[in-house]
């Protein structure tokens, strides 16, 4: 697999490589692949972490540098013995042992080095390490998921106890792995082949299957479409109880899109209500209810990764 090459020919194209693997959504039925192996699904910010002669360099899976963003990560790193190439989700773990998603988006997106400071004090990181690409300098890509899982732990463990950086398990028992996600209302699970080699694009070879929850929300308005979907809307912008919940732009078929925007085109208009979404939109006045699944609220009770399924019965 080499290390790393940016591009790749796909179907005649040529095409950028990711900087790290992907995976593809999964549903239901993917509990039931005999042989395979999962790990939770965590809720944090893609990192990988790459050390070679002494220096420890942290980039996201955009190719963001965040080494000076995490500095307590970059002293762990530097504690392990040897060079590596490893893939992690970074993650803030609050005080009741329950990973919260918005510290762990301020930590990462803050570069001022005052600001560093203080949050880091506040909503310190922990690095969930899953898998890795190198080891001493050797490509290692190539080797089972499960023989880079060994390497990976005994590479952890040989540095001690690091309560920065923690290695992330895995289990056979994909059933039960995914009950005690409902049972705690975590993100979800990664099921992963056994056998796969690591790939720097996305792959069938790991499958997402996430915590969905289901939510009936009033229509408020929308915003523009462009490219595609220039003759119809951007996006759903959402209430309930009279209080914005986000804005749903996925999840709908062309004919979804053309029935909403039907309904849309024959409201009347109306003063926008005082919350702003960062973008222009159109306030309506209708009687419509759409059904969303989402992640879960942040703090300020909007949707995380809201994708429209249906149009609620009234």
């Amino acid at each position: 697999m080499g290390s790393n090459p940016t591009l790749f020919f796909y179907r005649g194209e040529l095409l950028p490589k990711t900087l790290v693997m992907l995976c593809y959504e999964g549903d239901l039925s993917d509990l039931n692949r005999h042989g395979w192996v999962c790990e939770e699904k965590y809720d944090g910010t893609r990192v990988k972490d790459v050390k070679k002669n002494g220096k420890v360099t942290l980039i996201n899976r955009k190719g963001i540098n965040y080494t000076s963003r995490l500095p307590e990560s970059v002293a762990a790193l530097k504690k392990i013995e040897g060079d590596f190439v490893i893939d992690t989700e970074a993650v803030y773990i609050n005080p009741l042992g329950q990973v919260e998603f918005t510290p762990c988006q301020r930590r990462c997106s803050t570069s001022d080095l005052g600001q560093v400071y203080w949050k880091r004090l506040k909503w310190p990181i922990t690095q969930m390490a899953f898998d890795m690409m190198e080891l001493n300098g050797e490509d290692i890509t190539h080797y089972p998921y499960l023989e880079r899982k060994k390497l990976l732990k005994e590479l952890l463990e040989g540095s001690g106890c690091l309560p920065e950086i923690h290695y992330a398990p895995y289990t056979y028992n994909l059933k039960e792995a995914w009950a005690d996600v409902l049972t705690r209302g975590n993100e979800g699970l990664i099921l992963k082949d056994p056998n796969s080699a690591y790939e720097y694009e996305r792959s069938y070879r790991w499958l997402k299957l996430k915590n969905w929850k289901h939510q009936t929300v009033d229509v408020a308005g929308y915003t523009a479409g462009s490219g595609a979907r220039s003759a119809t809307f951007g996006a759903l912008v959402l209430t309930k109880n009279g209080k914005f919940v986000g804005c749903v732009g996925s999840g709908f078929n062309d004919w979804e899109l053309r029935q909403i925007k039907g309904k849309l085109d024959a409201a009347p208009r109306r003063i926008p209500r005082s919350f702003d979404i960062d973008e222009p939109w159109t306030a309506i006045d209708i009687e419509l209810q759409v059904i969303v699944k989402y992640y879960k609220h942040t703090e300020n009770g909007v949707m995380r990764f809201p994708v429209f399924e249906d149009v609620a019965v009234q």
